[in-house]
């Protein structure tokens, strides 16, 4: 690239062998945001490389008509993908390399990614606080702000620390693990009641990803929600009915993470869901990154749901 003139943008569908170059992009567009605002990246922990490559070959298989790429000369530049699940889209990613930003390209990826959406259809897209360039693009698409979005990050041995303050203790809430045979009508009742949507085909993705496991949450035998924990130590998604759940769900998917090794945990939280929080600063937990989550309409009841802590999907 010469000049403030880029080379001829070539637009096309992602094919496997994007895979690994749009992660690249991904952290190289990462990367140079976190420099700008003066941080330290953690684009590789909170979407680690195993977990991001196995969220995009699922996306080329079950939305390959939403997942773009941008070519200069031959190289990959920049992408974007979506998914759409019911009548709700979800944009999991949008990045360009830090040369090629500013001319255009991401919104064109946007407009490609939208592929089978309607006048119905609700936009969402979790979004960085600190890029208001990249959420005044969003914004011109009709997504405005509906939620804060809490990262946090913090040592496993801080799990059980402040259980004597009345917030996260489990009471009679277990757990068993996932048996996708049976269970995809409970996972779609939890989807429908807490985000507004099912997603049958993002939890066979989860369940087939290395070092990532999923489980029901039961009180007397009764669904009452589910939670994912990886051996990286990353927590969710996790939804439930009842938002006074969530803080025991949060405990139980930390131990859970624990179980599997994990010494750090890593955990997105909906500022609409104050006591997830609270269990997260009671136990010395620290708040990384702040982050919107943006909708054409108010989509789901946030306040019983953390969003995948380990991936670009909701």
């Amino acid at each position: 690239m010469t000049g403030n003139h880029p080379p001829p943008i070539l637009y096309r569908s992602a094919r496997g062998a994007d895979v690994e170059r749009t992660y690249e992009v991904f952290i190289a567009a990462a990367d140079d945001l976190a420099a700008r605002s003066g941080r330290t990246s953690r684009a590789t922990v909170s979407t680690p490389p195993v977990r991001a490559l196995v969220v995009r070959r699922a996306l080329l298989r079950s939305d390959g008509d939403r997942f773009w790429v941008a070519e200069a000369d031959g190289v990959v530049i920049g992408f974007g993908m979506a998914i759409l699940r019911d009548d709700v889209w979800h944009l999991a990613a949008l990045h360009v390399m830090p040369p090629f930003q500013g001319h255009g390209i991401g919104s064109e990826l946007i407009r490609r990614t939208l592929a089978g959406t309607r006048p119905t259809t609700i936009l969402t897209v979790l979004t960085d606080a600190s890029n208001p360039i990249s959420n005044a693009l969003y914004m011109r698409f009709g997504m405005l702000p509906q939620d804060s979005i809490l990262s946090f990050d913090g040592p496993v041995a801080g799990i059980e620390a402040g259980s004597n303050r009345g917030t996260g203790g489990v009471g009679d809430l277990g757990t068993r693990p996932f048996d996708l045979g049976r269970d995809q009508a409970a996972l779609a009742s939890i989807d429908l009641a807490t985000i507004g949507f099912a997603r049958p085909t993002d939890h066979v993705m989860w369940t087939s990803v290395p070092g990532l496991a999923g489980h029901l949450l039961l009180r007397g035998g009764v669904v009452r929600g589910y939670l994912y924990a990886s051996d990286a130590g990353a927590i969710g998604p996790v939804a439930v009915h009842d938002p006074a759940d969530l803080a025991p769900a949060l405990t139980l998917a930390a131990r859970a993470a624990r179980d599997r090794g994990a010494t750090n945990l890593h955990a997105r939280i909906c500022g609409s869901a104050r006591t997830s929080a609270a269990w997260l600063i009671e136990r010395g937990f620290r708040l990384s990154t702040a982050g919107l989550l943006l909708s054409s309409r108010p989509v789901g009841r946030l306040d019983r749901y953390a969003t995948s802590g380990g991936d670009a999907l909701y």
